[in-house]
């Protein structure tokens, strides 16, 4: 029977201690890079696997965290490009990542969160879309938990938002001073105040009124959903009913980059004949033409400090003990061709 190798040998062949290796394999950035590439050398050379299960019953910690969050399955989605990004810094701590989508219901939301304390995992990062912030004692006390998302979390969590008022203000203000006179907003009304839409909206409606009396009265737009296919369906209608405003504020990318084929379906050119930007910063506007212009959040920050606040709580004797704490990631306003003549 081949010989088992232990961290132990690792270390004798790279001349570091085993502390050092052990730091390396779980992505601890303190590791100084010439150290750090005679432990991969000596890894890759010893053919070293590290033993999940062993290493689980000694520190109690399984290395794995979960991600659960709405839309990670799905194209053109905020949380699908921000769960890549999580899990590339999960992997910089020496952890890996599952991710689950359950159905915005809250025993789904919960029975979620059982499962990820009945497998062990180290923690979670949430996005509820059900859970409230009395519903704290529905998380298990014992599994860390880090929140993301613009919905009030649950009391004594570490939250990470989006600056969506202040944003979309930025976006509204960018068509203004493009010239826009009549700015359209591809997002409806009468969504709950509580909801990140709400905060949108009234960061559209807040340039407007900054602005003066040069502008025209708000001109929401109702979509059926946030996806592309529901801005393509909103931006038709609204020109077979007579709208033709000379800017476009998209509730989300997916919405905006639907609409933008939505003006094309009618005959309608973006940047010509009206203004566009969206909301999100999702990749593909990069690639669309003509290019999307964005308010694009941080999201390698909003990754890099999700994944740090759960360690800090992984690693403390009691994590509940850390409290609650809230966050706004900082963002951009991206220029691209959408908001260029």
């Amino acid at each position: 029977m081949a010989q088992r190798i232990t961290m132990a040998a690792v270390a004798r062949r790279a001349g570091v201690s085993p502390m050092t290796v052990s730091n390396v394999l779980r992505g601890k950035a303190s590791v100084a890079p010439e150290l750090r590439a005679r432990v991969e050398e000596a890894v890759r050379e010893t053919g070293y696997r590290v033993n999940v299960s062993a290493r689980t019953l000694r520190s109690g910690h399984s290395g794995v965290i979960g991600l659960l969050a709405p839309g990670t399955d799905s194209p053109f989605s905020y949380y699908g490009m921000l769960g890549g990004l999580i899990a590339q810094e999960a992997r910089r701590h020496g952890l890996s990542l599952v991710t689950e989508t359950p159905e915005a219901d809250l025993l789904a939301e919960v029975a979620a969160v059982e499962r990820a304390r009945t497998l062990a995992y180290d923690g979670l990062i949430l996005t509820p879309l059900a859970l409230r912030p009395e519903d704290a004692s529905l998380l298990p006390a014992e599994l860390p938990v880090v929140v993301l998302g613009e919905r009030p979390a649950p009391t004594g969590t570490a939250h990470i938002s989006l600056s969506n008022q202040e944003g979309m203000f930025a976006a509204t203000t960018h068509l203004l001073e493009r010239g826009c006179r009549s700015i359209a907003l591809l997002a409806g009304d009468g969504w709950p105040e509580t909801d990140p839409l709400a905060r949108r909206i009234d960061g559209y409606r807040d340039a407007l009124a900054a602005w003066g009396g040069e502008t025209g009265e708000p001109m929401l737009i109702p979509v059926a959903g946030l996806t592309a296919q529901a801005g393509r369906e909103a931006a038709r209608d609204s020109v077979d009913r007579g709208l033709r405003p000379d800017g476009y504020v998209g509730v989300t990318d997916s919405v905006m980059l639907g609409a933008v084929r939505g003006l094309a379906d009618r005959g309608l050119r973006v940047p010509e004949d009206a203004l566009a930007i969206g909301f999100d910063g999702l990749p593909e506007g990069e690639f669309s033409l003509p290019s999307l212009s964005t308010i694009s959040p941080d999201h390698r920050w909003i990754a890099r400090r999700a994944v740090e606040l759960l360690q800090e709580r992984i690693d403390a004797p009691a994590p509940a003990e850390l409290g609650g704490l809230e966050i706004r990631a900082p963002f951009t306003l991206v220029e691209r061709e959408s908001t260029r003549r």
